[in-house]
């Protein structure tokens, strides 16, 4: 029975853990682009207002994320992921009921505090207490939850606001976040023995000796000259993956693409993202982390020369930009996880992890204006991804550049 129990509980945390990040991560960044074709049309708020939207809760979320840890060290990560979605909840009903840019910004702060403190901590936390040994599988399913809320959300959300109103379309999503918060204090245990348990020994599955070396952690910790270097790697695909994803839909509408068919190539790149996210590993390990981010850099830089020129290509060209796009920027958080692992030595593993994410989230942040004032400045949104272009030619050159040093000195 006890047996039983275990292997029922298991399926709940890492359904539960999948869902809180489709909605305190999901909800409020991935799935968020297809608001951007209706905000910068509301009164007041217009291209600068709609970045200021997103900067806002890029801004709180990183701010967030800098305390989490102590954070956790001193709540329950049960209630740390209510309190976490009670804030999107309470962020989206704010978009709905006051839409202004007072109002939405206000609403931003708390997505902001959602993503920050209902993400990949708290639910890697909980993955810790309720398994021993390998984390590979359910670690990969639960980060597909805010790429699947990328494709799941937009196309109903367009069909709202088309049917009612934008107001009425945040006001629904506010609902969804609650009811998951609801579900989430009922259902989810941040560890296994508040429910008479004891975690789960998973053994590690057998791997091959060319699989064994590719993930092998560095005896020694990156030179600071070549963690600077990554570091920036990271705040550039910051730039490239949020900002970037987070105004693709934007980019489709304003290059004269109907907003339902936006909605649904957004939709569509939000699955390409999620698969992206496995086929990436899956090629990692069977290539090699070098010449498999070497590929999905050239996938991206393929997607991003497609965004540039939607407008000559209109729908059919955006497809093919969602697939290329969506698919490439799932090396920036794929990869970063692998090349924290790789580049680092057991010892400092976390804080390279910690480090790496946070470059990334302040790139997010940093970039977030960039797109509404190269608008203003050049008529287009596609100019930023002419940007982006130089953004991850740099941030390739930097990846390979430190891993052919790596493998020289190992």
């Amino acid at each position: 029975m006890a047996h039983a129990l275990q292997k029922h509980y298991r399926a709940i945390i890492v359904i539960g853990c999948f869902l809180v990040l489709f909605a305190n991560q999901g909800l409020p960044a991935t799935a968020f682009n297809v608001y951007q074709t209706y905000l910068v049309e509301l009164p007041g708020v217009g291209a600068v207002g709609g970045s200021l939207v997103m900067t806002v809760r890029a801004f709180v979320s990183l701010v967030v994320m800098l305390f989490v840890t102590a954070f956790y060290r001193r709540i329950d990560a049960r209630y740390g992921v209510l309190l976490a979605t009670l804030c999107t909840a309470a962020g989206f009903a704010a978009y709905g009921l006051w839409e202004t840019l007072p109002g939405l910004c206000a609403g931003s702060v708390l997505t902001g505090i959602g993503y920050g403190l209902g993400g990949m901590v708290a639910t890697t936390l909980i993955l810790g207490r309720w398994f021993h040994g390998s984390l590979g599988t359910a670690a990969g399913f639960i980060g597909m939850g805010s790429g699947v809320a990328s494709f799941v959300i937009p196309t109903l959300a367009a069909e709202i606001i088309e049917a009612t109103s934008l107001a009425t379309a945040f006001l629904a999503e506010a609902a969804l976040a609650l009811g998951l918060a609801l579900l989430f204090v009922v259902f989810l245990r941040s560890d296994p023995r508040q429910v008479g348990l004891a975690a789960y020994e998973q053994p590690a599955p057998p791997s091959d000796k060319a699989a064994k070396r590719r993930r092998k952690p560095a005896a020694e910790d990156l030179p600071r000259r070549d963690k600077r270097l990554m570091m920036t790697a990271m705040v550039l695909m910051g730039g490239v993956a949020i900002t970037g994803f987070g105004y693709f839909s934007v980019l489709l509408t304003s290059s004269g693409v109907n907003p339902l068919a936006a909605a649904v190539i957004t939709s569509l790149g939000g699955a390409c993202l999620a698969v992206g996210k496995l086929v990436c590993g899956w090629t990692f390990d069977r290539w090699g982390t070098r010449a498999g981010t070497v590929l999905f850099f050239a996938i991206l830089l393929a997607g991003l020369v497609l965004c540039t020129t939607v407008g000559f290509g209109g729908a059919t060209e955006g497809f093919f930009a969602a697939v290329a796009y969506c698919t490439g920027i799932s090396v920036a958080t794929t990869g970063m996880a692998v090349w924290s692992l790789e580049l680092s030595s057991p010892a400092r593993t976390l804080a390279t992890v910690r480090d790496f994410n946070l470059a990334y989230a302040a790139g997010g942040f940093l970039f977030n204006m960039m797109p509404g004032v190269l608008m203003q400045l050049t008529g287009s949104y596609a100019a930023t991804y002419g940007v982006f272009e130089v953004f991850v030619l740099a941030s390739a050159v930097i990846v390979v550049h430190v891993y052919t040093r790596r493998l020289k000195t190992a």
